[in-house]
């Protein structure tokens, strides 16, 4: 469910924005660089510097198109990320409740929370570290203008930085972290299921003992 929900909720959405905004461009920067080509060495150089500033104005608007979509597209991977976490930690919460409120910031619960209930490090997880990239990269984007900040810089390998050192995304690094984040799901689901399967056990040798 969690790996369909990053193709579907995710890749799917992203793509199909991203492949509308870069034909438009496309399209825009073709018709643009033609107008240039055709002005004539009769025309003055204003015409020339009018047309070149056009052409500057639509590459930046498209850089800020792409950010935006990144920021979107993390923005719904970091969502997906805690509603797992969170239905992971549901479905044992009868035989490992919650006896006490875990504090800081969500990611940091998240840690604290499944090593003491679960006996589970996160931070060993095959693709912990992609979740907490997109986690920090997140904030950066909601809170920072896509500038990244001092946990991003030293928590992370900085893999989300554009040549302009603002969080961005490609739809191929998109790919890239969906497939970390899909290998994280499956490694922390069989974890999850070992827990259950080993309080499953007890509780028959419990049981057996006690009759």
């Amino acid at each position: 469910m969690f790996q369909e929900s990053l193709t579907h909720r995710v890749r799917e959405a992203y793509l199909a924005a991203y492949s509308v905004l870069a034909k438009a461009f496309g399209e825009t920067t073709e018709e643009l660089y033609k107008n240039l080509n055709e002005i004539t060495e009769d025309d003055d150089g204003e015409s020339v510097a009018m047309a070149t500033d056009v052409i500057h104005y639509e590459e930046i608007r498209w850089l800020e198109q792409r950010e935006a979509l990144a920021a979107m597209a993390i923005a719904l991977l970091a969502s997906l990320n805690k509603s797992f976490l969170d239905a992971q930690k549901r479905m044992l919460k009868k035989t490992h409740p919650a006896n006490k409120t875990y504090r800081g910031d969500h990611l940091f619960r998240q840690i604290e929370e499944y090593d003491d209930r679960f006996k589970i490090d996160l931070t060993t997880v095959e693709g912990f570290n992609t979740v907490r990239e997109i986690e920090l990269a997140r904030h950066c984007c909601l809170h920072n203008e896509g500038s990244p900040t001092k946990d991003y810089e030293t928590q992370t390998a900085r893999r989300l930085l554009d040549a302009n050192g603002i969080i961005n995304l490609t739809p191929e690094q998109l790919d890239l972290l969906i497939g970390e984040l899909s290998q994280f799901g499956k490694s922390l689901t069989a974890l999850m299921s070992q827990v259950w399967k080993n309080t499953n056990q007890n509780s028959k040798a419990g049981t057996n003992v006690a009759t």
